[in-house]
């Protein structure tokens, strides 16, 4: 009886196993190797590892071992690709250390994640903080699509800006308010400034017609009004600016 206990005992504990992706997994035929966690991308009649960062054609992750797999027989180099639910993916430090809630996208290096440090292409959303200075595999909410990066704490790259608002439209409603707003704010300071300074030049000019005299004293004015149209611009940029980084 002890012995059937102890039997009994061994049999019931928890085994260690490793973690599998939580999800369905579709096998789909992949051109070159692949190794569990790697990002692929749908190119033109194949899917392989992805190896270009923000690749637009970003598409799943290879799960070697996927909580519910959809196999197809037919298929030759078949692998078990997720595009939904969670899996674990490979990822580097190339965009920055990885914390729990930030977008993961593709890296340079082919199948690697990396974090998404602006606006493009993502494949999800990380679960978990990834290893400091390593490269290494976390949890991942898998899901393809364009997303928005806040813009707090990145550079002044005005080009970045640029291409953020025109991605802006396609993604959230309040990103694309607050750019929209950025730019009519922007947009109408500088028409303001140069309408305003437009008028002063004319009446400066007109005026030291009418009396050379005091052509002086007119230079003056208009420089001063110059200046003021210069405040009038700088504080629409300025405001513009707010509105994208708070």
């Amino acid at each position: 009886m002890f012995l059937l206990l102890v039997l009994f005992l061994i049999a019931a504990a928890p085994v260690r196993a490793q973690s599998v992706g939580q999800g369905v997994a579709v096998a789909i035929s992949v051109t070159g190797e692949v190794v569990d966690g790697d990002v692929v991308c749908s190119y033109v009649g194949e899917i392989k590892r992805c190896n270009t960062a923000y690749d637009g054609n970003i598409y799943g992750v290879y799960v070697a071992e996927p909580a519910l797999a959809l196999e197809n027989l037919s298929l030759t180099n078949a692998k078990t690709i997720a595009t939904s639910g969670k899996a674990y993916v490979r990822v580097n430090e190339a965009g920055g250390q990885i914390k729990k809630g930030d977008y993961v996208t593709s890296s340079a290096i082919p199948g690697v994640g990396q974090k998404a440090a602006k606006s493009g292409y993502v494949i999800g959303t990380a679960l978990e903080d990834a290893d400091a200075g390593a490269d290494s595999k976390i949890m991942v909410a898998i899901g393809a699509k364009q997303a928005f990066v806040t813009l707090q704490n990145k550079g002044g790259n005005l080009l970045e800006t640029i291409k953020d608002a025109i991605l802006a439209p396609t993604l959230t409603p309040l990103a694309s308010l607050r750019y929209v707003l950025a730019a009519t704010i922007a947009s109408a300071a500088f028409i303001l400034g140069f309408w305003y300074f437009g008028r002063v030049a004319k009446s400066g000019v007109e005026a030291v017609g009418r009396n050379p005299l005091a052509g002086r004293l007119i230079q003056f004015n208009v420089i001063l009004n110059l200046l003021l149209t210069v405040l009038i611009m700088g504080s629409g940029l300025l405001i513009a600016y707010l509105i994208l980084v708070l």
